[in-house]
């Protein structure tokens, strides 16, 4: 292993802030972004993710592509890990991800029938 390829440890974070503007004009900002290395994949991740959907997730809300006019990356900041947590608890993040995910949440998934087989049963 040499200093090119090794990743090192690293003490900051890079956090990026994202904006989603809708095509009637209103504007909305997704939780942010973090990774120590890459906030650009994770960015990149999302995006993915709504082409192979359709869908634009936020909260409880579903916005399909075509109400989406872009996804613009506001900013971006590295900050010490110990200032992003600090971040992260004083600016809400940690309770709207938390109520997010629990609107999520089941107790039991629901396994979906086909269309056939709901067709069949009536």
């Amino acid at each position: 292993m040499d200093d090119y390829t090794t990743p090192l440890p690293s003490d900051t974070v890079l956090i990026a802030y994202a904006t989603v503007h809708l095509e009637s004009g209103e504007t909305f900002e997704l939780l942010p972004f973090e990774d120590a290395n890459d906030v650009k994949s994770r960015v990149c991740d999302l995006i993915e993710d709504w082409a192979r959907s359709g869908y634009l997730v936020a909260g409880n809300l579903y916005y399909p592509w075509h109400r989406v006019r872009r996804v613009e990356v506001t900013k971006v900041l590295e900050v010490p890990r110990i200032d992003a947590e600090r971040l992260r608890h004083t600016d809400g993040r940690e309770e709207t991800a938390r109520q997010q995910r629990s609107f999520w949440r089941t107790k039991h998934a629901r396994v979906r029938e086909s269309r056939e087989q709901h067709e069949k049963a009536m």
